[in-house]
């Protein structure tokens, strides 16, 4: 035997004296990189994916909700949908439908962001939030009642009942079935939510399939049950409006000739007849309305023309304290409350029009 083999001998041994002795560590080093392999190839799939969108969504953690789902790109194929189905069953010329795509599309980009803001907003409280502070969805500063697209959205109507597990559809798409129920209709539906890979092979959320389907779907069932509505309410609600009409006629000529410097008698006057002719003719409206059998896809008309009325009640009640006592304070709060009254009352007049309840550019 030559000194090499002797040498490589004596290296073997010492390998494998110090395997030996070193057993239990070497087997723990092995199986922490069997696991973290594991787990680390496990959290490439899918499965992975839908647990912990499932522990997110129980726990509202709304950091592994957005590590998993693609938020942004959702709302804007959601947005998409939505405003392409806004002109549906109301005629209208080919060259106004293409002028208001163009519109859409123009403004999709900054509504968009604010609906994902709204939206985490939203994880987070656990309740809907208006649009605040310097966003361009308040008010109308975008054009639009954003409001009442995102109640045309569904999105805040919409209750998640049970998520399914990982599939693949026929055309080879992997999604993620996730039954919901409007809360309106009280119908069920399952949405398709399309998963991806993204840069990291990590399985997310990117696009809801069928939304436009669920969308089609409740439409359909609200716009019976608001004919319905509006069928059976019509009567009492034309009596009522002609009856106001006839009150702000009266009421016009008795105020006719109020200023700042009006005799407190004849300002007496104007206020009486406010508290005790207009506000009572409202709050019988209030009454009737409270009475109505509203079925349930029209829940959103009805709530409507509900603030409206209260609304307007406030402006009057408003507009006779600020007429008793000379008050410009009061006189302005009735203004305001006058208009945000106009406001919802459009709202009712558009959805009984089928419009789409958006503030959209004049053609020309």
């Amino acid at each position: 035997m030559n000194m090499s083999s002797l040498v490589n001998n004596e290296k073997k041994g010492l390998i494998e004296q110090w395997f030996n002795e070193n057993r239990i560590v070497v087997g723990f080093a092995i199986g922490f990189i069997a696991v973290y392999l594991i787990f680390a190839l496990a959290m490439q799939s899918k499965w992975y994916t839908v647990m912990q969108i499932k522990f997110a969504y129980r726990n509202n953690n709304v950091d592994i909700l957005n590590r998993y789902i693609d938020i942004p790109s959702i709302v804007g194929g959601c947005y998409d949908d939505v405003t392409g189905d806004l002109f549906s069953g109301v005629n209208m010329k080919a060259q106004e439908k293409q002028t208001f795509n163009q519109f859409y599309k123009l403004i999709k980009p900054a509504v968009c962001q604010g609906t994902v803001n709204i939206v985490n907003e939203y994880m987070t409280e656990n309740k809907w939030l208006p649009p605040r502070g310097s966003s361009v969805l308040k008010g109308r500063e975008m054009g639009i009642d954003y409001e009442e697209l995102l109640e045309r959205s569904l999105v805040k109507d919409t209750l998640i009942k049970k998520i399914g597990r990982a599939e693949t559809n026929k055309t080879g798409q992997t999604i993620l079935p996730i039954l919901v129920v409007d809360r309106y209709t009280n119908t069920e539906f399952t949405l398709q939510f399309l998963l991806e890979k993204d840069k990291s092979y990590v399985w997310r959320i990117v696009k809801i399939i069928n939304y436009h389907d669920y969308l089609v779907h409740v439409r359909d069932l609200c716009a019976g049950d608001i004919s319905a509505y509006i069928n059976g309410t019509q009567m009492r609600i034309t009596q009522y409006n002609t009856y106001f009409r006839r009150l702000q006629g009266q009421f016009s000529l008795l105020a006719e000739n109020i200023n700042e410097t009006t005799p407190a008698i004849e300002r007496t006057k104007v206020k009486n007849f406010i508290l005790y002719k207009i506000i009572p003719a409202y709050r019988d409206r209030e009454n009737y309305l409270q009475m109505v059998n509203v079925p349930s896809g029209a829940l959103h008309l009805h709530i409507l023309r509900m603030q409206s009325n209260a609304k307007t009640i406030e402006a009057w009640q408003d507009f006779a304290a600020g007429m008793g006592t000379n008050d410009p304070m009061e006189l302005t709060k009735a203004e305001e409350n006058y208009q945000a009254a106009l406001v919802l009352e459009q709202k009712v007049c558009d959805i009984i029009k089928k419009m789409p309840a958006l503030f959209i550019p004049e053609i020309e």
